[in-house]
């Protein structure tokens, strides 16, 4: 790299240091970015008033000084620009809008059609982003990006969904598909892990360090941070817990193994679980209706789907050790029915429970988790800059 490519790149990481500063400690004033980044004065007033040119970056009036002038304070203008951040489920697509402070402003919701094939739900998909862009509030900068979680393996750098079983998906490249219908840039990962980044950029675990996050729906995924870094393994598919077998001799799996936890934990054993005890073919939403209704036969259900939840989690505590288990996705819906059953299971069964204290709770964020952490993918290579890496520091700023 010769000295003026040197110059460029050391100027981008210094300015996206800047403005991450403002970002996440607005109202801030020059002389106090100086001091906590180490940079020089002039430097950080020369990045500024750039950053103030491109309007990501407002002056709001003075703050107080003990001596001297007082400064002008600064902060981040989070409504230039909008993000799209989609959950790509089995049965629907949900999509929230953004600003680039990840804040919502708007959510839309659809059902995909049954049984549909990768094409069919590609387009869908397509027509949803659409129209949810044309429903953007106009700014400066437009949709700067697109973030989607998948159920299934992905590979994150190059945005191809590996396998998806439950949309019986295979290599699809779906962040260059997209890219090229609609413009922007995409970015795709598995859904738990947006979940876990979801809360723990701006949900219930943003004090968090060492969490997981457990998806229960149509399968089981897992979010894992530890130590403040999403964990992506060799491969970037690090976290199918829900093929997990607890069972070496139980219910065969279409992942070619049998007695995997998400058959156990999941809405398909809700349903199963509640035609046997009554002989009623109900839905998953019906069902979930019933146990807040105090329905004895859904509560049964709900306790027993729980407590099969609980001994994955136990595996996973013993294992990983985190401060925090959140639970997200339609399972959680179910409340106390489902924490109480998983708590009573950690307190017979966790080995390293009586030397580490981990709460259990659901997603703060509820049905968003995903689609609000898809977003956060695209905000931070938004303002990353040349500096962004393909693993994700989720530290408190």
């Amino acid at each position: 790299m010769d000295r003026t490519a040197d110059q460029a790149f050391m100027k981008e990481i210094n300015k996206s240091v800047v403005l991450n500063r403002i970002r996440f400690h607005s109202p801030i004033s020059r002389s106090q970015i100086s001091a906590d980044t180490g940079l020089n004065k002039a430097t950080v007033s020369a990045l500024i008033d750039e950053l103030i040119r491109e309007d990501l970056v407002l002056e709001v009036g003075h703050g107080r000084s003990r001596v001297g002038r007082r400064p002008i304070m600064l902060l981040f203008n989070a409504k230039v620009g909008t993000v799209l951040g989609v959950e790509l489920g089995v049965e629907y697509i949900r999509i929230v809008s953004t600003d680039l402070s990840a804040k919502v402003i708007a959510t839309h919701s659809r059902p995909l059609p049954q049984d549909a094939d990768a094409t069919e739900v590609i387009e869908a998909l397509v027509t949803a982003i659409e129209e949810a862009k044309r429903q953007a509030p106009a700014t400066n900068y437009g949709v700067v990006g697109i973030g989607i979680g998948v159920p299934g393996l992905v590979d994150f750098r190059r945005g191809i969904v590996l396998r998806a079983p439950h949309l019986n998906w295979a290599n699809i490249p779906l962040k260059a598909m997209l890219e090229s219908r609609l413009g922007v840039p995409v970015f795709v990962d598995n859904e738990a892990n947006a979940g876990a980044l979801g809360e723990k950029l701006y949900g219930a675990a943003t004090h968090i360090s060492n969490l997981l996050y457990i998806s229960a729906g149509t399968g089981i995924g897992t979010g894992i941070v530890i130590g403040n870094e999403l964990l992506r393994g060799a491969d970037g598919i690090v976290g199918e817990f829900g093929h997990m077998s607890i069972d070496t001799h139980g219910v065969p799996c279409t992942c070619g193994n049998a007695g995997c936890w998400e058959l156990y934990a999941s809405e398909r054993a809700v349903t199963s679980g509640y035609h046997r005890l009554t002989g009623q073919g109900l839905s998953f939403e019906e069902v979930l209706h019933r146990v807040h209704e105090s329905d004895p036969a859904a509560l049964q259900v709900f306790q027993t789907v729980g407590q099969y939840l609980g001994v994955g989690i136990v595996n996973l505590i013993n294992g990983l050790n985190p401060s925090m288990i959140l639970l997200g996705n339609r399972l959680s819906e179910a409340g106390r029915s489902v924490t109480d059953a998983v708590q009573q299971v950690m307190a017979t069964r966790c080995f390293i429970g009586p030397y580490s204290k981990v709460t259990v709770q659901v997603s703060s964020l509820g049905r968003d988790a995903c689609a609000i952490g898809a977003a956060a993918l695209v905000l931070h290579h938004f303002f990353s800059g040349t500096s962004a890496r393909d693993h994700i520091n989720v530290s408190t700023v």
